[in-house]
């Protein structure tokens, strides 16, 4: 089976440690905090349910869901956001923009210092280029079946279904997203991922006590930095066997 990879490098993505985490038990999963939905890239063929409240997150997923892969591949290779034609899609410049920063919580509109190192030193993966491009491409017409939402967690739909809820982690890792954890109600949220039904997998960072989390081990994101994971797992059964 096709694995999907990113069609951007977020903040806080799931994408590399996503295979620590249970896989789904339900044929729909559901993200509400979606990002560049890493979990979800992992199992594709469900019946996935994207939830974001940014609403450039959200119209950037809408776009690739509906936009043709030939569509894909007429966008001109840039540095710079200001080098693409006028007639290009307004969701399509800010994909193009996320692509611009590895590990960027909004458009950039040009490539990042740091993606100019990345391509000095032969890596394949630097801004909008071909390699990235053709891989949305080849990617969007296996996520046709997608849905998104724009809205808060709340907005999610009251269904039984496998849970991936990756919030900004409390305090200061999560205080860098457009809708940080500055924005949040941890108590509000613990209450309301309980109150989920199925398969509910949510993350944090080693430490946090909103729910009893259990720690997964280290991580390391896109800026080479390392983190302390930690999961809670409604099936507390499942949540012993990751913590062995």
């Amino acid at each position: 089976m096709k694995t999907l990879r990113p069609f951007w490098r977020y903040y806080g993505a799931k994408w590399q440690v996503a295979p620590r985490y249970p896989e789904p038990v339900y044929d729909t999963v559901i993200e509400p905090f979606a990002g560049a939905a890493g979990y979800s890239l992992r199992h594709y063929r469900r019946n996935v349910v994207l939830v974001d409240v940014f609403p450039i997150i959200a119209e950037v997923w809408r776009y690739l869901i509906a936009t043709s892969a030939q569509e894909i591949l007429a966008i001109p290779l840039v540095d710079h956001i200001d080098d693409l034609p006028a007639s290009t899609p307004q969701a399509a410049k800010w994909l193009v923009g996320f692509t611009m920063n590895a590990g960027a919580v909004r458009p950039n509109r040009k490539i990042s210092s740091g993606m100019l190192k990345f391509r000095e030193e032969g890596r394949v993966t630097e801004g909008w280029c071909e390699r990235m491009r053709d891989r949305a491409a080849s990617q969007v017409d296996l996520i046709r079946h997608w849905k998104v939402i724009e809205g808060s967690y709340h907005a999610s739909p009251d269904l039984e279904a496998t849970w991936f809820i990756d919030p900004p982690y409390s305090g200061r890792p999560g205080s860098h997203y457009v809708h940080g954890s500055a924005l949040i109600d941890y108590a509000d949220l613990g209450a309301w991922c309980r109150d989920r039904r199925g398969q509910v997998i949510v993350c944090e960072a080693k430490g946090a006590t909103w729910l009893p989390f259990s720690s997964i081990g280290d991580s390391t994101g896109v800026s080479g930095l390392r983190s302390g994971e930690a999961v809670w797992i409604s099936d507390q059964r499942a949540q012993m066997e990751m913590a062995l």
